[in-house]
C-alpha cells in the first residue's frame, strides 16, 4: 500500500483548547454543550469527516458513471451518557442523490460506504446507521 498523505494534529487541553495541524491550521474547541460558531467539538468533527468523505465518494462514483446529479449527506451525531459505560455517541447518515430513484441511489450509497475511508473506520460499530432518502434542496 502506498501512503499518499499524512498529517499530525495536536491537542494539549482537551475540549477547552484547540487542535493544531502540522500545516498551521487550528480549530478552537469547546465542551459539547458550549460549542458555537467559533468553537467546535469532537462530535461535530467526526460528523463532518464522515459526511464529507461519504459524499465525496458518492460524487466520485457518479462521475465514473458520467452522471451529473447532485448529492447530499447529512450526519446526525448524538452524544449519550451512562453511569456504567460513560460517554458514547451514535452516527446516523442520510444520503440523497438528485434525479435518481431510491433503489439506484441505495446501490450507489452502499458502494460509497464500502469505499469511503471514514466509513471503513466506523462501519462495524453498532451506533452507526446509513439510509437513503429522496433528494431535496
Amino acid at each position: 500500500m502506498k501512503k499518499i498523505y499524512e498529517t499530525t494534529l495536536t491537542n494539549h487541553q482537551g475540549t477547552r483548547g484547540q487542535v493544531d495541524a502540522d500545516n498551521g491550521f487550528s480549530v478552537l474547541l469547546s465542551p459539547v454543550l458550549e460549542a458555537d460558531k467559533h468553537h467546535t467539538n469532537p462530535e461535530q468533527l467526526i460528523g463532518s469527516a464522515w459526511a464529507t468523505c461519504l459524499n465525496a465518494t458518492i460524487i466520485s462514483i457518479l462521475k465514473a458513471k458520467n452522471l451529473n446529479s447532485k448529492s447530499k449527506v447529512d450526519v446526525t451525531v448524538k452524544l449519550f451518557f451512562d453511569e456504567k459505560t460513560r460517554y458514547h455517541f451514535t452516527l446516523d447518515a442520510v444520503a440523497s442523490i438528485e434525479n435518481m430513484d431510491l433503489s439506484e441511489a441505495e446501490k450507489i450509497v452502499q458502494t460509497a460506504h464500502r469505499f469511503c475511508p471514514v466509513s471503513k473506520l466506523i462501519h462495524d460499530n453498532k451506533g452507526v446507521t446509513i439510509s437513503v432518502t429522496p433528494y431535496l434542496i
